[in-house]
């Protein structure tokens, strides 16, 4: 009886936080929903960015993979996207990631659970890519390469189930 009690609490729980998420946090906010590449619309990037390839490095280990990709500058909570407020809340902005339109295979998909190789591009600092959102489960340190000339192949476990990232 007290599992099932949990279960409904959990069940009750993330009910609430996707009415206020579907809603945008306000249920007077009016929202806008964009697909974005790169999350620099708005976090305001300067340098540093982790770049998430559709594809795998080839086989051989040399240059950067072909399709298209994302670029994301700091800690991404999820890699589904998020939600920013404007003017005081009286708007919401849904930004969703995907990889870049019209760049090869992958162009326009979600960035969330499809990514297969990464390019650290910060001159000092480490990224890490997470299993779960929020920085949890299974992860892999992203070594940064100066002048983003290497990618790395994420492991077995994170090709195509990768759903958050943090700078290490």
């Amino acid at each position: 009886m007290r599992l099932r009690r949990a279960g409904l609490a959990v069940v009750a729980a993330l009910s609430a936080v996707a009415a206020v998420a579907s809603t945008g946090g306000s249920a007077n906010a009016a929202t806008t929903t964009k697909k974005v590449s790169d999350n620099c619309v708005h976090a305001g990037c300067t340098e540093g960015d982790l770049i998430l390839n559709y594809h795998s490095v080839a086989t051989s280990g040399q240059g950067n993979p072909s399709g298209s990709f994302a670029k994301f500058y700091g800690n991404v909570y999820d890699l589904a996207g998020t939600y920013v407020s404007y003017n005081g809340g009286a708007s919401v902005t849904h930004y969703v990631y995907v990889f870049y339109p019209n760049y090869g295979d992958g162009s326009g998909q979600a960035v969330k659970n499809n990514a297969a190789s990464a390019n650290n591009c910060s001159a000092v600092d480490g990224y890490r890519v997470y299993y779960n959102s929020g920085y949890a489960g299974h992860s892999q340190s992203i070594p940064h390469y100066y002048g983003c000339a290497s990618s790395t192949n994420l492991d077995a476990t994170l090709k195509n189930n990768n759903a958050s990232v943090h700078w290490a």
